[in-house]
C-alpha cells in the first residue's frame, strides 16, 4: 500500500506548473500506471527497475554506486580518526583487541600466578599498535574504494544495516591483509608487543605442557567436546594483531554508513542527499 501511494505521490510531483499538451499529460498518465501496476506486484520488479520507479529515475546506477563510495570513503576518514587515537582501541569495548587464545583461556591461572600487570601490559602494547597502525592504512582502504565495482548496487540500496559495507568487507578483504600487515608488524616493534608476547609465552608454556601431557584429560576433554576450551599451541601474534584491526576499521565504517542511510544530517552531500534521501526512511 505504502508502494502505491509513493507512486502516486510522485505522479502528481512530477506535474510542474509548465503547460503540458494533452498528448503529454496521457503518456505521462500512462506511464505512471504502468509503474502503479509493477507496485502492485513488485516481485516482478528487479531492484534497479523499483529504485528507478521510485526515483522517477533520477537515481541511476553509476549515481548509486558514487554514493556508496562516498559514504564508504566518509567511513573510513572517521574510522581510522577515531581509532588512531592514542587509546581508540582500548577505550572502545567493541573493538578492544582482547588476549589471544590459548594465553585467554589461561587468564586467571597467569594472573594467579603473579602475571597480572604482564598481562594488562600485552593488551595495551597490542591495542596502542592497531591505534598507530589504524590512520596509516587509510590510503590503503580508499584506494580499494575507488576500485570497486558495485555491481548489484540497487539491490544493496534496497537492504538495511550497512549492505555497502559488508560487500566491501567480501571483496577487499584478502588484498588488505597483505598490504596492512607490515604497518601493523612495524608498529608491534614500536609498541614492544614481541617483548610482552615472549614474556607471557615464557609463564604459558609450563602451563601449557602441562595441560599437553595429561593424555587422560585431554581424551576426557575430547569426548564432552571440551578439548576447544584446553590451550593449545599460541597464535600467530601478527596475524592476530592485523586481523582485529581490519575487522575494527570495517566495524566503524559499517556503523557510519547506517547513520549515513538513516540520518539526513550524516548526508553531507548532493549525492548522498539524492541517494539516500530519497529511498531511505
Amino acid at each position: 500500500m505504502k508502494r502505491i501511494i509513493l507512486v502516486i505521490m510522485m505522479t502528481l510531483g512530477s506535474i510542474s506548473l509548465q503547460a503540458f499538451s494533452f498528448d503529454d499529460l496521457k503518456d505521462k498518465v500512462e506511464k505512471r500506471i504502468e509503474d502503479f501496476k509493477k507496485f502492485r506486484n513488485p516481485s516482478d520488479m528487479s531492484a534497479k527497475e523499483m529504485v528507478e520507479t521510485m526515483s522517477m529515475g533520477v537515481l541511476s546506477t553509476d549515481l548509486i554506486t558514487k554514493a556508496f563510495k562516498q559514504a564508504l570513503k566518509i567511513g573510513v576518514d572517521q574510522a581510522v580518526d577515531t581509532l588512531g587515537k592514542k587509546d581508540g582501541f582500548m577505550d572502545n569495548a567493541a573493538v578492544r583487541i582482547p588476549l589471544p587464545p590459548p594465553f585467554s583461556q589461561m587468564e586467571d591461572m597467569m594472573r594467579m600466578a603473579g602475571g597480572g600487570d604482564m598481562i594488562d601490559e600485552f593488551i595495551l602494547s597490542m591495542n596502542r599498535a592497531a591505534a598507530r597502525a589504524a590512520p596509516q592504512t587509510a590510503g590503503i582502504f580508499v584506494a580499494s574504494v575507488d576500485d570497486m565495482s558495485f555491481n548489484d548496487a540497487a539491490d544493496m540500496l534496497m537492504m538495511d544495516g550497512s549492505p555497502a559495507t559488508d560487500y566491501f568487507k567480501r571483496h577487499t578483504r584478502k588484498d588488505l591483509k597483505k598490504l596492512i600487515t607490515p604497518i601493523i608488524v612495524k608498529e608491534m616493534k614500536t609498541n614492544k608487543v614481541y617483548k610482552y608476547y615472549d614474556a607471557i609465552k615464557k609463564v604459558a608454556n609450563p602451563m601449557m605442557k602441562t595441560f599437553a601431557k595429561m593424555t587422560n584429560f585431554m581424551d576426557m576433554a575430547e569426548t564432552f567436546r571440551l578439548k576447544k576450551y584446553i590451550p593449545q599451541n599460541a597464535v600467530n601474534i601478527e596475524e592476530y594483531i592485523t586481523e582485529h584491526t581490519i575487522d575494527a576499521i570495517y566495524f566503524m565504517i559499517g556503523q557510519s554508513e547506517k547513520m549515513i542511510r538513516t540520518n539526513p544530517v550524516h548526508q553531507t552531500t548532493s549525492e548522498l542527499r539524492k541517494v539516500f534521501g530519497k529511498i531511505m526512511p
